[in-house]
């Protein structure tokens, strides 16, 4: 290591060590400094060098020291952290009676549940790595999976039986076993979960070789195409994004995080990490209901919760009265992340619950890069913030080049946080990275003040009469008529400009528009050739589970029609 390196390492390390100090003084440990924190802080230590970090390090951590504290609740389901260690060890000792050690993939097929805490502690011990399978894919598409990752076992609710029956059938050149796959809640002809629960010991059981670390797998939404595994291994890790992230907002150990978004989605995974570093309460729902969210944040006094833009969208659509019934006061932050966040329903949001709201930029791909504190999202529309502490960014044109201050460039991030590419997929890993940087196809600009601002996925950029328009910049225009719910731009065919505008909008309740007033909205402060040609009201947009608008499906909605007229 040569001079500008070790100077460069010192400086990451004073930074992480600030950001730590921040932490530690946010989350109110500094309260409670005494006897027990020392004693954890030290079983940190003697954890980190026996190789022991992530899930299990931080509930064996609360478990020593606090092993009462409410770790999760989970419906009827109440776990303090003591009794989630005991559960991780049981579960532990099930897997290596499997077979899973070191490297090795188990599929997680799971409705959102402590199971999923309970696995991936388990596999950071073994050294696996969890391949997380949506819930809502069919079997064709689990199939896929399964063959693609490679995994060696499977854990499912039992409500998805007839799916897993079907994958397995489906699925060709795999090496799961009916007695490796393993169903929560039992099944008829599988393993139950419980009973392999109840033939591991309860004691903390010793890291093997390549323990200790364990990694992920998440399969990207496929908006354009087929889902591609991002893999992760957390032993090559860093963690100076994760706490500068963490040192921004207020993250206490009083935490009760309700958990909305899908737990197989990286972005609920991290906020319920980072929730229990500091050793907060992960509060599981299944599904999302909005009069129900609300009645859960006064039930369970919710402090914290990280949803989607859509998800928001639909609790500030609940009428006012309805709202009202339910006392919000103890939220602290709503994280909003996963897609992007139009800044009129970012408004709608601070009015209904005060200013609790931030907003983030990552991916599956890169892990965390910016982050808008509250108000910043809407003093500066569109912002998704400013850099977080480990990444850099460039914005680069068609060539390579780094665009300048205000231009729009394609989004490229190098941070420790990097995925180490797709899964057997080389060819896309090549295609995504340049010179160390990633980039998940996002375009976007900077302001002399620093904030980056979303412009558009290079895969929605559209090309009309040989101009380049940004489906996102129309979309937040429509969002503020006040008859518009939600809205998505996409570009058609069309025979003499190569492509036009089509927007699918979803009314509020109880309101109405004409093309002609919507077409009128946009052309009042944008250019002309940036108002849609149609417009075609829908109830609801399609979109992946975490959010994002299935734009190829509105696009074949209109191909559709246009070969139907013709």
């Amino acid at each position: 290591m040569d001079l500008r390196q070790s100077i460069a390492k010192l400086q990451q390390t004073v930074r992480m060590a600030r950001s730590g100090a921040r932490i530690f003084k946010n989350a109110g440990f500094s309260e409670t400094f005494g006897a027990r924190t020392v004693i954890a802080l030290a079983q940190a230590a003697r954890d980190a060098r026996r190789g022991i970090k992530g899930g299990s390090a931080i509930i064996h951590l609360h478990a020593l020291t606090d092993p009462l504290r409410p770790a999760l609740v989970d419906g009827d389901v109440r776990l303090s952290y003591g009794e989630l260690e005991e559960r991780t060890n049981r579960l532990t000792h099930g897997l290596r009676a499997l077979g899973v050690g070191p490297g090795e993939r188990v599929g997680a097929f799971l409705f959102n549940g402590h199971e999923y805490l309970e696995l991936s502690a388990a596999l950071n011990v073994v050294g696996g790595q969890s391949v997380q399978i949506g819930y809502r894919l069919k079997a064709g598409e689990v199939a896929y999976i399964l063959e693609n990752s490679g995994a060696r076992a499977l854990l499912f609710h039992s409500e998805l039986a007839p799916v897993v029956e079907e994958a397995l059938t489906l699925a060709k050149n795999v090496s799961i076993t009916r007695e490796r796959c393993i169903a929560a809640g039992g099944a008829p002809g599988f393993r139950s979960y419980e009973e392999l629960l109840a033939s591991g010991e309860a004691a903390r059981p010793a890291t093997v070789a390549g323990g200790g670390y364990g990694g992920v797998m998440i399969y990207t939404s496929g908006t354009t195409g087929r889902a591609k595994g991002a893999t992760r291994d957390f032993k090559r890790m860093g963690l100076e994004p994760v706490l500068d992230f963490i040192s921004r907002f207020p993250l206490r150990r009083d935490e009760r995080h309700l958990v909305v978004c899908p737990l197989y989605h990286s972005m609920a995974a991290a906020f319920v990490t980072m929730v229990s570093m500091v050793g907060g309460c992960n509060v599981i729902v299944r599904h999302f209901e909005p009069e129900e969210i609300l009645r859960t944040i006064e039930r369970e006094r919710i402090t914290s919760t990280t949803m989607v833009p859509t998800m928001m969208s639909r609790l500030v659509a609940l009428p006012p009265e309805v709202r009202r019934k339910y006392d919000t006061s103890s939220l602290r932050w709503i994280m909003s992340g996963a897609a992007p966040l139009p800044t009129e329903l970012a408004r709608r949001v601070e009015d209904a619950f005060g200013p609790v709201l931030y907003n983030f930029y990552g991916a599956t791909e890169t892990g965390l890069v910016t982050i808008a504190m509250p108000g910043e999202h809407t003093a500066r529309p569109g912002t998704i913030g400013r850099i977080i502490g480990g990444n850099e960014i460039r914005l680069l044109d068609g060539e390579g080049r780094e665009v300048p201050v205000g231009e729009v460039g394609e989004l490229y991030v190098r941070n420790a946080m990097l995925m180490d590419g797709y899964h057997a997929n080389e060819e896309a890993t090549r295609d995504a990275t340049r010179e160390g940087f990633i980039s998940v196809g996002d375009l976007a600009f900077k302001d002399g003040d620093g904030y980056f601002y979303l412009a558009d996925r290079k895969t929605d950029m559209v090309i009309s009469g040989g101009v380049n328009i940004y489906p996102w910049e129309i979309e937040q225009r429509l969002h503020e008529h006040p008859a518009v719910q939600e809205a998505a731009v996409v570009g058609v065919p069309d025979a003499e400009w190569g492509e036009s505008l089509a927007a699918f909008i979803v009314l509020r309740a109880g309101q109405a528009a004409t093309d002609d007033e919507l077409g009128a909205w946009v052309k009042e402060t944008l250019a002309d050739y940036k108002r849609p040609r149609r417009f075609q009201y829908v109830d609801a947009l399609p979109r992946t589970p975490t959010g994002k608008v299935l734009k190829r499906e509105l696009k074949q909605r209109v191909t559709a029609a246009q070969a139907a007229s013709a």
